[in-house]
């Protein structure tokens, strides 16, 4: 069975699932409601999911800062049945995109030396480590620190990527 899976512009009625799904997969480090309230209303956020149907299969959040090129990605997640289906990427790239409408070409993030997929995942899309923070999360493990500079420029079809569609096998 073909699965579309659409993605946009993040909105205030995807709380609830965002807020499941970081509870879901980061326990001891999840946001709340009221943390991702606040990051989808920011002027400075980028904030996309990618849906099937009114269920959200994944997002990311990043946040700039005035006067600076960086976007740090505060979260990013998929739902682990819809992952290795290249939505992460779809997502990852979508922010690319996103933040270089907005003149901004540098991405950083943190991510738990134990989370080999997720470092095997940023390290495959570009992302390098520069740096790590011992006893950075509340367990007490290591941050690993990555960077990436977008080079990848827009082209004259790139700038309504956000809102697309793509066919999936869907999950059994």
């Amino acid at each position: 069975m073909i699965e579309i899976i659409r993605y946009r512009r993040a909105s205030i009625e995807d709380i609830s699932q965002i807020e499941e799904m970081e509870e879901l997969y980061f326990p001891t480090e999840a946001f709340g409601r009221r943390q991702i309230r606040y990051l989808l209303q920011s002027p400075n956020a980028v904030t996309l999911v990618a849906c099937s149907d009114s269920k959200v299969l994944g997002y990311v959040i990043g946040v700039g800062r005035r006067g600076s090129p960086t976007v740090r990605i505060y979260t990013f997640c998929v739902r682990e049945d819809y992952r290795q289906k290249g939505i992460g990427t779809s997502l990852l790239q979508r922010l690319e995109w996103e933040c270089q409408k907005m003149g901004l070409h540098h991405l950083i993030l943190e991510v738990g030396d134990y989370n080999l997929p997720a470092i095997k995942f940023y390290t495959k899309n570009g992302f390098v480590e520069f740096s790590r923070i011992p006893e950075y999360y509340r367990n007490g493990t290591t941050a690993i620190r990555m960077k990436k500079t977008i080079t990848q420029p827009l082209g004259a079809n790139d700038s309504e990527l956000t809102e697309t569609t793509e066919r999936y096998k869907k999950p059994r």
